[in-house]
C-alpha cells in the first residue's frame, strides 16, 4: 500500500475552496450591482463579471501554488514509505 501524497492533495482542496469562496463572493456582488444597472449597462457588468471571474481563478491558482510549495517544503524531509 502506498503513501498518501499530502503534499499534492492538500493543495487541490485549497484550489476548489478559494475557487468556492471567490467565485461566491463574486456572485454576491454580481446580484448587488445587476439590479441597480438602468439603461445600456449590461454588457459592462457582463464583461467585468467575466473578467472577474477569471481573476478569481488565477488567484485561487496562487494560493494552491503556494500551498503546494509550503507543503512540498514541509514534506521533504519525510521519505518513510
Amino acid at each position: 500500500m502506498s503513501k498518501i501524497k499530502w503534499a499534492t492533495i492538500i493543495p487541490v482542496g485549497v484550489f476548489c475552496l478559494a475557487l468556492w469562496l471567490l467565485q461566491s463572493a463574486l456572485a454576491t456582488l454580481y446580484a448587488a450591482v445587476e439590479p441597480t444597472c438602468i439603461g445600456g449597462c449590461g454588457n459592462n457588468v457582463a464583461s467585468a463579471y467575466g473578467l472577474l471571474s477569471l481573476s478569481t481563478l488565477v488567484s485561487a491558482a496562487a494560493v494552491a501554488w503556494a500551498s503546494y510549495r509550503f507543503n512540498t517544503a514541509l514534506y521533504k524531509g519525510d521519505k518513510g514509505g
